[in-house]
């Protein structure tokens, strides 16, 4: 039984025979695949670096202006603790920033080590890291700049001589 169309019988098409593109059997084009990992390793070091650094550096000069007469009287060898009842809110403010900073920041540093080993975001990842191992100092050169700018900004008639 043939038909009029193929007098040897019916054609078939061979198996390796890709078929044409555009048709419906035709596989979808490669896509290629995005690259999360790093680029979830760099928006962590970035709100650990510079996010929490900026929230931490506000709060600092909150502290400052808040607590300054008491820091100014006690002199730079003793500081007594009770100067920052008065802002305790903002210390606790600027101590869980300090910790939340940390975890996301240690995290950023292990998810960039990871994605450049697997080339998952190499780039990506590699920025991550050296964001994430700077962020302690900029949170430091934050707070510390804060700090004094909160001092410098008080009243000068607060009763405290240096």
């Amino acid at each position: 039984m043939s038909s009029p169309s193929a007098p040897d019988g019916p054609v078939f098409a061979a198996p390796n025979a890709a078929p044409p593109v555009g048709t419906l059997l035709a596989p979808p084009p490669s896509t290629r695949r995005g690259r999360p990992l790093g680029t979830w390793a760099l928006m962590l070091a970035l709100v650990a670096g510079v996010l929490a650094s900026a929230v931490a550096g506000f709060v600092a000069f909150r502290i400052a202006r808040g607590a300054g007469p008491g820091l100014l009287a006690a002199g730079p060898a003793t500081i007594d603790l009770r100067v920052l009842s008065p802002v305790r809110d903002l210390v606790l403010v600027g101590e869980v920033t300090f910790w939340i900073a940390t975890v996301v920041g240690v995290t950023a540093v292990a998810m960039g080590i990871v994605a450049t080993v697997r080339g998952s975001g190499r780039g990506a990842g590699i920025a991550a890291i050296v964001i994430g191992v700077l962020g302690p100092v900029v949170f430091g050169i934050f707070v510390a700049l804060a700090l004094v700018g909160g001092m410098a900004t008080l009243p000068s008639g607060t009763g405290v001589s240096i």
